[in-house]
């Protein structure tokens, strides 16, 4: 495994640490655990399949999440606030009132530590102490990125708590089996949900299911991404895709995939969770992230993101790519 120095933040070195296989190529840093690099072997051409920023300084100042380690809480939680065994708390906000991807300074602005590497895997700590951003509980994460022979990256998420806290942890790189020279247009996306959480004009969910068919959400047979959005008052308004879709199935299982049909690359996507947030705002990357539904601990209709003291949280997303002929 390759180790470089890749900068400096409040007197702490930052590293890049690269892991590879015989099609599989990846950079991360412990500064967020970002993914900043991957690529896809194709008889010896490379294909950079995600977006990144340029340098450390961007990573620590921008509001886009490229490759981010997203936790506490990914997505979005009405006013930053909720209520747990009859404590009532107040989080960090960050998007107007509400909270996004864990607060202000959320686990993509963290230091991790490095706990074990190989030539294909690597695996980071944090821990999240109690209060930060307002959240409760001494959170110890663990993320662990392996390339497997089979052209997968697997991403395992772990976390316990030494107090009853909320968890929904995800990896937020943009894809693009285009390539990230290229953009997204003409990519194909597939996507296993028969109901999307439908959000107002803030974003936030309010614990309702709309049924995809007869709309622009219904990916149920795959079909292009980027469509013309008009015939849609809220999608025509905002000019991209940025849903939470709600899974069918239960356990590990496939989810999605996306094709390019130019590079003739495919990506699918496997996860035990209930929900992926599709956003297309980007044209030159499209953002999967699967987590638990957004707002969920503020809807009794949605799965409970709850982590009780002794508990383990466990999650894994992998995401897979071949080359159809």
């Amino acid at each position: 495994m390759d180790k470089r120095l890749y900068g400096t933040i409040n007197g702490e070195k930052i590293y890049s640490y690269t892991i590879k296989n015989a099609n599989l190529k990846m950079s991360v840093i412990n500064y967020g655990a970002i993914v900043t690099d991957l690529s896809f072997d194709n008889s010896g051409k490379q294909i950079n399949l995600v977006l990144k920023h340029n340098s450390l300084e961007e990573y620590s100042t921008t509001k886009v999440y490229y490759g981010a380690t997203v936790g506490r809480f990914a997505n979005r939680i009405e006013r930053g606030q909720f209520e747990l065994n009859g404590i009532k708390y107040q989080l960090a906000q960050n998007e107007g009132e509400n909270t996004l991807h864990g607060g202000i300074e959320g686990f993509n602005r963290k230091v991790w530590q490095v706990k074990e590497h190989t030539e294909d895997s690597i695996t980071l700590f944090y821990r999240s102490v109690d209060g930060e951003q307002g959240f409760p509980g001494n959170l110890d994460v663990s993320v662990k990125y392996t390339l497997t022979e089979d052209t997968q990256l697997v991403i395992d998420y772990f976390a316990t708590t030494d107090k009853d806290t909320i968890v929904s942890l995800t990896n937020h790189s943009y894809f693009n089996v285009n390539g990230t020279e290229n953009t997204t247009d003409g990519i194909l996306l597939y996507i296993n949900a028969d109901n999307i959480t439908p959000a107002d004009e803030k974003l936030i969910v309010h614990g309702e299911f709309l049924k995809v068919d007869g709309t622009l959400f219904d990916y149920r047979k795959e079909s292009p991404f980027i469509k013309d959005l008009s015939s849609d008052k809220t999608l025509g308004a905002r000019g991209c895709y940025d849903e939470n879709f709600a899974l069918n199935g239960t356990g590990y299982r496939k989810v999605a995939h996306t094709f390019s049909p130019m590079t003739k690359l495919k990506m699918e996507v496997y996860t035990d969770q209930f929900g992926m947030q599709v956003y297309t705002g980007n044209p030159h990357g499209i953002a999967l992230e699967t987590q638990n539904y957004p707002n969920c601990i503020n809807c009794k209709t949605y799965p409970s993101p709850i982590l009780r003291k002794g508990e383990e949280y466990k999650s894994r997303t992998a995401y897979k790519f071949t080359i159809e002929k």
